[in-house]
């Protein structure tokens, strides 16, 4: 796959002070730049989702003023790997950068288990890993209040309980459940605020957690950036609703300080043009 750009002008992300770096909203500088990262670039792309739709095969190649380079790196190969479907696996393409917290959460899971076994009740786990595409269909349909779940990356869990093998919708038992598995050091979806899940629990306690731990992956949360900011704006009267909104949000302009970001000048020409 080859695409060549001209990249006019970057803009350089710059902050003020910590009261602007922890906003909403960042001040840009428009300034000529000398370098930049293959990751940079991909970044741009992920901005305009202009390599969105793209199905070819092999790999991206830049030319950059004539000359021809080759992004290789095992983090550009994710970041091309989630750009190139619709729904990607992510669970599969970051299985490696969060293999440990993974594993993390399969002792956790384990531990769950055995614990509700001692209390003589049943409890299932229903789904762990769930396609983008599951994930927005269940956003559509009013289950989800997210475009982007820790199930996504496998690292939540749905659980259901069960009496005489007959599956409890609603029981005292999920506040039990939830308590047990918060002694583990889960998150428990009964204690989000605005949309409580009890039959739920994750291994991180919102996504700002997340993307601090593991920077790589704002790639993939920046895609719904604008998703976010409306949802902000909506509940602008209800801030407590959106407070895991708003650390995210805050979180990915912190690692966009002092980075390169796309202008209305850094454009993809039309695929014949030589």
């Amino acid at each position: 796959m080859r695409f060549i750009f001209i990249l006019c002008l970057v803009i350089l992300c710059e902050t003020q002070s910590m009261a602007q770096l922890d906003s909403l909203h960042m001040r840009c500088q428009p300034q000529i730049i000398n370098a930049i990262k293959g990751q940079d670039l991909l970044w741009m792309y992920r901005q305009r989702d202009t390599l969105q739709g793209h199905r070819k095969a092999g790999s991206l190649q830049l030319v950059i003023d004539g000359q021809l380079t080759t992004l290789r790196d095992m983090t550009s190969l994710r970041y091309l790997a989630s750009l190139r479907a619709d729904y990607p696996a992510l669970d599969s393409i970051w299985a490696p950068v969060l293999h440990a917290e993974i594993k993390a959460f399969e002792v956790q899971k384990d531990s769950l288990k055995i614990r509700i076994g001692h209390l003589g009740w049943e409890m299932r786990y229903l789904q762990a890993v769930r396609n983008l595409e599951r994930q927005r269909q269940l956003n559509r349909s009013g289950r989800s209040q997210v475009l982007l779940s820790f199930h996504n990356f496998n690292l939540a869990v749905d659980v259901g309980m069960y009496s005489r093998r007959r599956y409890l919708k609603r029981s005292p038992r999920y506040n039990r459940m939830g308590q047990e598995a918060k002694q583990l050091g889960m998150y428990w979806g009964g204690d989000f605020v605005g949309f409580p899940d009890p039959g739920h629990v994750q291994r991180m306690v919102n996504s700002a957690h997340l993307v601090t731990q593991f920077p790589e992956l704002a790639f993939e949360f920046e895609k719904f950036r604008d998703h976010y900011q409306a949802v902000y704006r909506r509940n602008a009267q209800h801030l407590e609703l959106v407070r895991d909104t708003e650390a995210l949000l805050i979180t990915l302009n912190r690692l966009k300080e002092g980075t390169v970001c796309a202008c209305q000048y850094a454009l993809m020409p039309q695929e014949n043009t030589s």
